[in-house]
Order: C-alpha cells, then sequence, then structure tokens
C-alpha cells in the first residue's frame, strides 16, 4: 500500500485545508482538513497528528472525521517536534 501524501503549509506546518485543530492537555494536536468532496458535493475530511503522525486512511465524511480527530487528541500524548526556523 502506498503512503499517503499530506501536503503542509509552510508557515503553519498544518495540513493545507486544516478547519480546526484540536489540542488535548498533553499537547498533542490533530488537525482536520478538507479533501475534496463526496458525489452530492458535501466536503469529506481527514485528519493528520502532528505529534506521532498517525493520519486517517480515507476522507470520510466532516463530521465522522471529526469526530475521530477529537478522539484521537484525547488519546495521544505525542507532542509535536518544534519545527525548525528556515530564513
Amino acid at each position: 500500500m502506498s503512503e499517503q501524501i499530506i501536503h503542509k503549509d509552510s508557515a503553519t506546518g498544518l495540513p493545507v485545508g486544516t478547519v480546526a485543530a484540536f489540542l488535548n492537555l498533553s499537547a498533542a494536536m490533530v488537525a482536520l482538513y478538507t479533501d475534496g468532496a463526496d458525489q452530492y458535493g458535501d466536503p469529506k475530511a481527514a485528519w493528520f497528528c502532528l505529534g506521532c503522525g498517525k493520519h486517517s486512511h480515507i476522507a470520510r465524511q466532516l463530521a465522522t472525521s471529526r469526530t475521530e480527530a477529537n478522539a484521537h487528541a484525547a488519546e495521544c500524548r505525542a507532542i509535536p517536534w518544534p519545527q525548525p526556523n528556515l530564513i
């Protein structure tokens, strides 16, 4: 199986199209981002954990992906590594 490619915004480090970011008490951050639309034109979304690197394998309805992203943020304790300052 090929690895999913997630394009990130160079200014924020979040996936392009991020619509929400979940941060739990231990500083794990999970980004929810849009990823196309279904056959009815409703938005699909996926999530990516900036701490441990786990991500959804397929884009789903926005509400479903939001629930999965929030659940992962509650379970994950991985803290995102600081990004190098590229000047």
